[in-house]
């Protein structure tokens, strides 16, 4: 994406295309913990201004994943397995919960239609670049379709704190170790779960794949691959 169609997009749209940006470069090792991130310098590598960059520094300090020190900016933060794995525990305590809460109020013709196109993908014979894309966006709706349906809306903030990490690092790893054919199955039996009103168990089932997620995370963390920013 060009500079100007970057600085064209909506405010928070443009700030969490630039946090993702940045993300990837820590996920991919090119910012390691200790590095202080300069505006000028990460906006030039990104291809911004410095404005969205400051918003994005802002945003990811929110999340933990760099800190803003006086005199000294953005600093990266240590990111590593540990810190990946304490970021799906968080976030597996808080999806867990809002799978449990949206049995009693998620929309069963959403549910369908997602199923649906999951098991479209799920069936496809190609594993190609755009199959992993579309496959993304259709697990990230399922996973705000069911937050949304908590019924809790400081329960969905939370877990939104954290989708843009999550996003990122879901791109990042890709379909590693068949990450998402394995994603695909886990909610395929999250929703079928949920339709025949078994959201305990639904909930049980949506936190041991977020923890399958982590150990896929963790490892790809320890072998990254390069950066395509």
């Amino acid at each position: 994406m060009s500079q100007e169609s970057v600085e064209q997009l909506p405010k928070s749209t443009r700030r969490i295309w630039v946090a993702k940006k940045i993300l990837q470069l820590i996920f991919t090792g090119e910012y390691k913990g200790g590095d202080r991130l300069i505006e000028e310098e990460v906006a030039e590598k990104i291809g911004v201004s410095r404005t969205p960059v400051r918003e994005a520094l802002g945003e990811l300090a929110g999340i933990g994943v760099i800190s803003l020190k006086p005199n000294h900016g953005a600093v990266v933060r240590d990111f590593g397995a540990k810190q990946i794995r304490e970021i799906y525990h968080i976030r597996k305590i808080l999806e867990a919960e809002a799978t449990r809460l949206a049995e009693q109020n998620v929309d069963h013709k959403a549910l369908q239609e997602i199923r649906e196109k999951t098991q479209q993908f799920a069936n496809a014979t190609t594993r190609s670049p755009d199959w992993s894309a579309e496959a993304m966006s259709l697990d990230q709706q399922f996973h705000e379709l069911l937050s949304s349906s908590s019924g809790n809306e400081r329960l969905a903030e939370e877990i939104n704190r954290y989708r843009t990490l999550v996003q990122s690092i879901r791109e990042a790893v890709g379909n590693i170790q068949n990450a998402q054919d394995f994603a695909l199955i886990e909610h395929t039996l999250i929703i079928d779960l949920l339709l025949d009103h078994q959201g305990q168990r639904a909930a049980e089932v949506m936190a041991q794949h977020i923890e399958r997620g982590a150990e896929v995370a963790a490892a790809a963390l320890s072998n990254p691959r390069p950066s395509t920013v």
